[in-house]
């Protein structure tokens, strides 16, 4: 499914080479990706979600950016976006300077995860029910690519979202708890994976 990632489909600037480094790490770390899940969006989607959280916990060194275009179809994203980068340890992550590539790629496919499902959490919510089947049957990153009056319906959609989005993200801490949750987990899976590692070397 990783491989379904373009960089037409990215909500943030990019080059290609950004994409071949999240898919070899996908190739080269392929037991960990079970922990991609559907939720509100579907598994291609999910793993979209996955590469924009990667590119996101970059140090800012690497300048990577929102993309201005996007920012007018996917406005439900960029809301959940500015909220990661606003987040205490979202930013703890990114200014660490030991940083195990293994323990990254899983914060990102754990995170995707956990975005996802708190989406779906704010749809039920809210009674936004109606997106999440139509999300089922396309791909959502492809959304602006859509026929005129198809985009219109998800610019409609994407109003709704945001409203939903900003009050839960005001009135809750859901997001807050999903991201500590989801960086624990993959501290989990890692310790795991470095211990049972350890054991087989001895």
């Amino acid at each position: 499914m990783y491989r379904e990632i373009t960089v037409d489909r990215s909500l943030l600037y990019i080059e290609q080479y950004h994409i071949d480094t999240f898919n070899e790490l996908a190739k080269k770390y392929s037991q960990f990706n079970y922990l991609v899940k559907e939720g509100a969006l579907n598994l291609i989607d999910a793993w979209i979600i996955a590469f924009n959280i990667w590119l996101l916990l970059l140090p800012d060194k690497y300048h990577i950016i929102h993309s201005a275009g996007k920012t007018l179809f996917y406005s439900s994203n960029f809301v959940i976006l500015t909220a990661l980068e606003e987040n205490i340890h979202i930013n703890q992550l990114k200014a660490r300077e030991n940083r195990p590539e293994l323990l990254y790629y899983i914060i990102s496919l754990q995170l995707a995860t956990g975005i996802n499902r708190w989406i779906l959490h704010v749809m039920l919510k809210h009674d936004l029910t109606d997106m999440i089947e139509r999300n089922k049957n396309r791909v959502y990153f492809d959304a602006h690519l859509g026929t005129k009056e198809e985009i219109q319906i998800f610019l409609e959609n994407q109003s709704r979202f945001v409203k939903a989005a900003v009050k839960e993200l005001n009135s809750t801490n859901s997001f807050d708890k999903m991201i500590r949750r989801s960086i624990n987990e993959s501290h989990n899976v890692y310790n795991d994976y470095q211990n049972k590692s350890k054991e087989a070397g001895t």
